[in-house]
């Protein structure tokens, strides 16, 4: 299995801003829409594993609705999805 080169550090997000597992979000990367995709759970304070609902229209390439990928949640910016 190759290995995967990743930083061995936290970047804590409060608990009042993480977000909520099973529930759906709009996920930024800057300000570009990127996914909605749902959480299905959160942990070590900044990784969240996320269930893709809907990839950004420039990104269908990217991702595929029901992929199920790992995310440092620091790294985007993210609102709940009222249309889910």
């Amino acid at each position: 299995m190759p290995t995967r080169d990743i930083p061995h550090y936290h970047e804590i997000i409060a608990k009042q801003d993480r977000p909520t597992p099973g529930d759906t979000y709009r996920w930024y990367l800057g300000e570009q829409y990127v996914f909605t995709a749902t959480v299905t759970s959160f942990r070590g304070g900044c990784w969240a594993q996320v269930k893709i609902v809907r990839p950004a229209p420039e990104h269908t390439a990217l991702y595929e609705p029901g992929a199920e990928i790992e995310i440092k949640v620091a790294h985007y910016r993210f609102e709940p999805d009222t249309a889910a």
